[in-house]
């Protein structure tokens, strides 16, 4: 799975929007997951949020920027596994993280989050979980022609 040159343009244009409120943006992500018991170390002060809110745009930003290289973007996960590992996340979290910034990305965008930026996002996101979980947990949702085979003729 890939996304498109235009896709990639909606999503950076989408990340540019948010960028110069991202304090606000985070405010609302993070008061989102808080609803959520996670497994992984989440900033629990102010002090904590600001830097997580820095390291979350490095990490977005970097990510969307990978994107069109699959393989920059599969090394720059490989290169914060440890630590994703050490704060305890979980595929559970992964889930939470991934649909609650989308959630708040739409609140925050509001009308300018147009069908084809959900689009954009929902692909761009699943590519990232998909990678991070392969990376993290050794999950992965590719099925060798053979297992294909056997679960059509199961049917």
């Amino acid at each position: 799975m890939s996304i498109t040159p235009y896709q990639y343009q909606l999503l950076t244009q989408s990340l540019a929007s948010v960028r110069p409120n991202f304090h606000g943006f985070c405010t609302s992500w993070y008061h989102q997951v808080q609803k959520y018991n996670l497994n992984m170390q989440i900033p629990d002060n102010v002090n904590q949020l600001i830097l997580w809110e820095h390291q979350v745009f490095e990490f977005i930003q970097g990510c969307v920027m990978r994107l069109p290289q699959q393989a920059n973007l599969l090394y720059f996960l490989r290169q914060r596994r440890a630590h994703l590992l050490y704060i305890g996340t979980s595929p559970r979290d992964l889930d939470i993280l991934l649909s609650t910034f989308f959630q708040a990305l739409k609140v925050q965008q509001g009308r300018t989050f147009t069908a084809a930026t959900k689009n954009a996002w929902n692909r761009a996101l699943l590519l990232i979980k998909n990678m991070l979980n392969h990376e993290l947990f050794s999950v992965t949702n590719v099925t060798t022609l053979h297992e294909f085979k056997q679960q059509q003729h199961a049917k």
